[in-house]
């Protein structure tokens, strides 16, 4: 995975470092599947006075898709956590469509009997 972060009138520290660095080894365990040299995350934090505070936006460009985020956070560091959170939440559900979830998880489903979709909607009313 090509990463690229840019800092646009914030100081960038150590502690914002090891956040990026931890939160990009988690997107690479969920996008292991994707070939690393056609997936690029670019992020941009910056401090405009537009702005109520540090803006951090995260592009990340894979093979099947384009997912974006951006937040405006107190700090720039709870900035890029929730940039990064929302971030891999998309990649998930891009994940479940790719496999097309959806679709498969419904004809398990239909193709169950009658009787058995009753018991298990009965069971999972006597646990609630």
């Amino acid at each position: 995975m090509l990463v690229q972060f840019s800092f646009h009138h914030v100081s960038q520290d150590s502690q914002i470092d090891k956040a990026i660095q931890s939160h990009v080894r988690k997107l690479e365990r969920l996008l292991s599947r994707f070939s690393p040299d056609l997936v690029r995350l670019h992020g941009l934090v910056e401090f405009t006075a537009a702005h109520q505070g540090p803006v951090c936006s995260l592009n990340l460009w894979l093979p099947t898709a384009r997912l974006n985020f951006r937040h405006e956070g107190d700090t720039p560091l709870t900035a890029i956590q929730d940039c990064f959170k929302h971030l891999i939440e998309q990649v998930k559900k891009h994940k479940a469509f790719l496999r097309q979830e959806g679709v498969w998880r419904r004809r398990e489903q239909k193709s169950r009997p009658a009787s058995k979709r009753l018991r298990t909607a009965e069971a999972e009313v006597a646990e609630a």
